[in-house]
This record gives structure tokens, sequence and C-alpha cells, in this order.
């Protein structure tokens, strides 16, 4: 398998989870890589042929059994690689990504599983995504959206969206995993959201109260 198509199988994996969805299109495949259309179709082709995904017309592709393990297998290399270069690099959440998908597509399975030895098996990333284990069970994701949540609750951060301009943004704001924040106050017509940690009141717009997920306190 090449590394394009690896690229392929995690991004229908994660849009899986990302949409709650079945089906996947292929403009949304399109849009998340910045290729043409006719060319993410002939890569879904190519990769049916394979028995990796399954494609059903006007709805989209789905993955096999085959494509979700070989999935589970590149986001787990991927998380691994990124707790490595946070806790012993030093590197900062916005610069994991990029380094991250470099090394994930060169680990065997031997040094990814020493890796994740040495770590201490983290279950979760530091983007609060969670690692699968070498049999591609994992801990439960964040599925509460921020702006979803309820004004005048107690708020814990516990995942955010892996998109740099955000990961930027919560810097200067400083707000990271795991800070509770108290949700001041939502406006349903502007769709900002109003919180508080500890005497800091921020006002996030609904795109960014969008991407961060966690739980009630």
């Amino acid at each position: 398998m090449n590394q394009a198509e690896e690229d392929y199988l995690k991004l229908i994996y994660e849009l899986h989870g990302e949409f709650d969805e079945p089906f996947i299109k292929s403009s949304d495949l399109a849009e998340k890589f910045g290729y043409t259309i006719q060319s993410v179709n002939e890569m879904i082709k190519r990769m049916d042929r394979k028995g990796l995904l399954k494609f059903q017309p006007y709805k989209g592709v789905r993955l096999t059994e085959k494509g979700e393990a070989e999935a589970l297998r590149m986001i787990r290399a991927h998380r691994i690689w990124e707790v490595f270069l946070s806790e012993k690099l030093g590197l900062s959440w916005e610069a994991l990504h990029d380094e991250a998908e470099k090394l994930e597509h060169a680990t065997s399975p031997l040094v990814l599983q020493r890796l994740y030895e040495y770590l201490g098996h983290p279950e979760y990333c530091n983007h609060g995504n969670p690692i699968p284990d070498a049999d591609g069970n994992m801990k439960k994701e964040a599925l509460v959206a921020l702006h979803d949540a309820e004004a005048s609750k107690q708020f814990r951060i516990l995942r955010v969206m892996d998109h740099k301009p955000l990961l930027k943004y919560l810097n200067q704001l400083s707000l990271s995993l795991n800070d509770l924040v108290k949700i001041v106050e939502k406006d349903s017509f502007g769709g900002i959201v109003k919180i508080k940690k500890d005497d800091t009141l921020h006002h996030l717009s609904k795109n960014v109260a969008s991407m961060i997920f966690g739980e009630y306190e």
C-alpha cells in the first residue's frame, strides 16, 4: 500500500467520526485534500478494486473491514508520534500534525509498539483524540461540542480539532486540554459563546466553539 492510499483511508475514517455519516462523499475528500473530483474518483476506484473501501453511487464511500484496520493502524501511528514529539521533543500542539504525518508512514509495527511502550501506553494524543491499541481498541472520544453545551454549566475541555489556526488561537487565549471553564452565556442568534476560565472572560465564535469538545463537570 502506498502513502497516498494510507492518507485516504485515514481521512475517510476521521470524516466518518467528524460527520457522523456512514458514507463520505468524493467532494468532501476533494475539499480536504485540495484535489480535483476526477483524481479523487480515480483513487476511489483503485482502492475499491483492492478491497479497501466500497463505493456506492449517489452516496459515497465507506471503509471495508480491511480498510478500517489499515486506517486505525495509521491513526495509531500518527497519534503516538504526536505524543512523542510533544512530551520528548517539546513541540507545540500546532506543530505536531505535520511532523507526525511524515513519520507515520515510515514506522514499522515493531518500532511503533516499542514507542508505545516507551511512552507508557498513552490513551490520548495531545489534541485529546483516543489512541487505538494494537488490536484497534480505544477509549471513548469526547463528543459534546462547546457550542452545543448548556449555559451556566461547568465544562471540561477534553478534545480540540487538529486545526492549526484554531490551536494558535487557543494559545493566545491560554486555553488548553483539561481546562475547566464556565459557560457564562450563549447568543443563539449570533452564535457567540461566552466562557470564563478563572477570572478571564472569553467570547468564542460559533466556528471556534464547534471545534472544542468536552464534558460537563
